[in-house]
């Protein structure tokens, strides 16, 4: 991990890692791990930036077995903690450079936008190459991610909006924005009884035809584009995107 970048989000992450899941209660993981599940042909599935592995449980639960990469120790403790017996294994790792040790999986995923946390070109092309050397003969690969031009994402260069508003606690979240590099600095700011937080997100946003592009140089070649996990067609409207590819040449 000699990556500047690499250090500056393991210690980003470490500290958002006590409180990830309450942040993100409201999200409901079922509909990505019956989707995912749908792709993993009984096999094992890989997660890039497994996180605290609201994910990769679900997909466990429904009889997948999961290896999750993540740069954050803290982030894997938090997994652990509410693992219980599920199959899921994890390593520390940066996911430009994760090595499995010449394993294959039919199944590679990474989800929430975490392919944007690779904060440079380069780091994301390594990132796809890695996929495509680890991706067994007719595997998926999925990304879910933001679209970038989504109402709110490139609204401004700076940016201050209340998340929420009560009695005992007060959520804002402040963002600045450089086109021209494609990165987007977030501060979380969190008030309440117990104190302040802050929880920093930094990323590298990718439009589609770049993604694609990058897809296509490391040997991966898009076959379906949704709008959400439950297939939805992808729309001008659309927030986000899941993302299929498979290697260049495998039947589709």
């Amino acid at each position: 991990m000699t990556d500047i970048r690499a250090r500056q989000q393991q210690q980003l992450w470490d500290q958002w890692a006590p409180h990830y899941n309450a942040e993100h209660k409201d999200r409901d993981p079922a509909p990505a791990a019956d989707f995912l599940a749908s792709l993993s042909g009984g096999g094992t599935a890989l997660e890039l930036a497994v996180g605290t592995g609201r994910i990769a449980l679900a997909l466990a639960d429904r009889g997948v077995k999961v290896v999750g990469v993540d740069i954050s120790p803290d982030m894997l403790e938090e997994l652990h903690r509410h693992r219980g017996d599920r199959p899921v294994e994890t390593h520390l790792g940066d996911m430009a450079e994760f090595d499995t040790g010449g394993a294959q999986f039919p199944l590679i995923y990474v989800a929430f936008s975490s392919f944007f946390f690779l904060l440079t070109q380069d780091r994301q092309a390594a990132c796809l190459a890695r996929v495509a050397q680890t991706l067994a003969p007719g595997g998926r690969f999925v990304i879910e991610a933001t679209v970038p031009r989504a109402p709110g994402l490139l609204a401004g260069r700076q940016q201050l909006a209340i998340r929420e508003l009560a009695d005992t606690h007060l959520a804002l979240s402040g963002h600045t924005h450089d086109p021209i590099a494609q990165i987007i600095r977030f501060q979380e700011i969190r008030f309440d009884t117990s104190g302040t937080r802050l929880l920093p997100v930094i990323l590298r946003y990718v439009h589609l035809s770049e993604l694609d592009l990058l897809a296509k140089a490391a040997g991966l070649t898009l076959t379906d584009r949704y709008a959400d996990w439950h297939h939805a067609p992808l729309a001008v409207t659309s927030t986000q995107h899941i993302s299929v590819y498979t290697l260049t040449g495998a039947p589709s």
